[in-house]
Parts: C-alpha cells; structure tokens; sequence
C-alpha cells in the first residue's frame, strides 16, 4: 500500500510585540505651600449663641446648620443619616 502524506498545516509566525515606550519620568518644580487663609471668625460663626457649625452637602444643595451644642450637632447628624462623604465642615468657634 503506498504511504499517505500528511500535509500539516502552515503555522503562523510568533508575534513579536514590541515592548511598549516607556512614560518619562519628570521631576514635578516645588510648589511653595499655599499661604494660610485668615477666616474671620465673626463672618463664619455669626452667631453667638450658636458655636458648632456644621456644612453638609444635601440632595439637591449646600446646608449651612449652626448648633448651641455638640450633642444637637451629633443629634441632627443622626437623625438625617449624613455621611461622612456628604459633610463637607465641621467647626467650633472657640478652637
């Protein structure tokens, strides 16, 4: 009986990649800190009676809330079940 060939079938050549260019390292220039800003506490906390502010961020606006004590403060947190990505300040007048 006569021998069959086989014929294989053609392999592709190996894909080379080329090694991609690597990004260039630059030095970023010193930035001098930025100057201290003066707040005034009279036009921040304008009300005396009222020494903890709270700044948060609701649905649809900014909320400027101003309490006579921590505890309300934590109460209204609470209460409106803020996050700590939606407040945006928590301040006391005497610090």
């Amino acid at each position: 009986m006569p021998k069959q060939t086989v014929k294989k079938k053609p392999v592709a050549p190996k894909r080379t990649t080329k090694p991609k260019p690597r990004a260039k390292t630059t030095t970023k220039p010193k930035t001098k800190p930025a100057p201290a800003v003066v707040i005034d506490k009279e036009i921040e906390f304008p009300y005396d009676e009222f020494p903890w502010k709270l700044i948060y961020k609701d649905v649809t606006e900014k909320r400027t809330c101003y309490f006579q004590c921590e505890e309300h403060r934590k109460k209204h947190i609470t209460r409106y079940n803020l996050k700590n990505k939606d407040i945006i300040f928590i301040g006391y007048k005497y610090d």
